[in-house]
């Protein structure tokens, strides 16, 4: 069996492409610009309410004394008190500019703003640690390609293998010089190999598929560059325990984010509650086509024009002193959210430290590992030489000849998990001490060396 190869395709370029095309990533940047014009709206919220109206009525005009409560449904009538109705119609005109103007609250237009900020923050950051999860997720997908791809090759030699056994195998049954039974284990030795070589390129297929998806490219055209391995014995000898935690992480930006909005909203709660200066100004002009004597002009458009100018000024304190209660309670529930949020962000300082620990063990583990497996390796070969040509010899039998080739294929195995492995604990360590990008800028570099 052969293994179709294609131009290959670089790890980086790999990540680019996820970065450019995954929906997900596109949704969380386009939440992040919305929360750029959000804070934006927050700014403008400081600036006053004007309001113009003209209005043009004929209608009756009776009226009577008495208060009640505004209702929607109900127009206004002024004037007009007297012992009997009349229907005769009047016209009238009135037109009003009015202004509005919060310009003191203690604080709460600027709490306002600094929580729209955070929240800004928060959305870029909640970008920033979905583009770090899908990198991530691109690395172990290519990772996991590699040691697929190797597999796959290693599956394929020892199919080779298998058959060159069998080939001999029924040579010398063919000569009478051993049992029809050899012959029967080599064909189901070299039929075992295949069933080996089809698993392979079945999670080959899934991995690539799976890493189609993410850059947008057909699945059908990605084979990964082996070309990296070269320089991953060099690479661990340079990795070094002194890797800490960085605050800048893309996690912990985020959940730090999350916390400080948090923090941001009690100052809203709290200041939202306080009092509220307004300045008021309006000005409004009437004209009717009803003299002040009571007198009704028969003529309705006398009433379009303006008789009559008013304006007034004021200032105004507003204080609800019956919220002071509900206040208490949203600020003891919005604390106990700051209170997890902070949780959050130290579980998540833990979670990179264990795992930065844990990469740095499994980095020495791997270092250890792959100076011992060439004797593992070239031990398994010289023992599948000389079992065969001792078979041949007819010295030993076909189930030696069998173990040897397993031998020698579980150390070729166990050279690619090694190699898997090691890179999994570089990445894990570049992952925890934010590190990904410079990782990934040195494969590149060491590839073309």
């Amino acid at each position: 069996m052969t293994i179709r190869s294609y131009a290959q395709l670089p790890l980086q370029q790999a990540i680019t492409l996820t970065l450019q095309h995954y929906p997900t990533l596109k949704v969380k940047r386009a939440l992040s610009e919305a929360a750029v014009a959000h804070s934006t709206d927050v700014n403008h919220q400081w600036w006053p309410s004007m309001k113009l109206l003209d209005e043009v009525n004929a209608g009756t005009d009776n009226g009577i004394y008495g208060s009640y409560f505004p209702m929607s449904t109900i127009p206004s009538t002024s004037g007009g008190i007297r012992d009997a109705n009349r229907s005769e119609v009047m016209s009238g005109n009135i037109a009003l500019a009015q202004m509005q103007w919060e310009v003191y609250n203690f604080g709460a237009y600027r709490s306002k703003r600094e929580e729209a900020l955070q929240q800004q923050k928060v959305y870029t950051s909640d970008a920033d640690i979905t583009a770090n999860d899908l990198t991530v997720s691109v690395i172990q997908d290519y990772l996991r390609l590699l040691q697929y791809y190797a597999m796959m090759r290693i599956q394929a030699d020892n199919i080779a293998r298998t058959r060159s056994v069998l080939q001999a195998v029924t040579v010398i049954v063919l000569h009478g010089l051993k049992p029809g039974v050899d012959s029967s284990i080599a064909t189901a030795e070299l039929s075992k190999a295949r069933l080996n070589y089809l698993d392979m390129q079945n999670g080959y297929n899934q991995v690539r598929m799976h890493l189609g998806i993410l850059t947008g490219l057909d699945s059908s055209v990605i084979i990964p560059d082996t070309l990296y391995n070269g320089g991953l014995v060099q690479m661990l000898e340079n990795a070094t325990d002194t890797a800490v935690v960085q605050q800048e992480h893309p996690a912990l930006q985020f959940y730090n984010a999350l916390f400080q909005q948090q923090k941001k909203h009690e100052d809203v709660i709290r200041k939202d509650a306080l009092p509220k200066v307004s300045l008021m100004v309006a000005g409004w002009m009437r004209g009717s086509s009803t003299q002040y004597n009571d007198i009704f002009n028969k003529n309705l458009l006398s009433g379009i024009g303006y008789s009559r100018y008013n304006y007034l000024a004021g200032v105004s304190v507003a204080y609800n002193f019956t919220d002071i209660g509900h206040t208490r309670d949203k600020m003891r529930e919005q604390r106990l959210r700051t209170q997890a949020a902070e949780s959050q962000l130290e579980a998540s300082h833990t979670l990179l430290d264990n795992q930065l620990m844990q990469a740095q063990i499994n980095i020495h583990t791997a270092m250890d590992k792959l100076f011992e497996m060439p004797a593992q390796l070239n031990a398994a070969r010289a023992a599948a030489m000389q079992k065969m040509a001792l078979y041949k010899g007819g010295l030993t039998n076909i189930i030696e000849v069998t173990n040897a080739l397993y031998v020698l294929n579980r150390a070729e195995t166990d050279l690619v998990q090694t190699h898997n492995a090691a890179w999994q604990a570089l990445f894990m360590e570049a992952f925890a001490s934010n590190h990904l990008q410079q990782l990934v800028q040195q494969l590149e570099t060491a590839r073309r060396q």
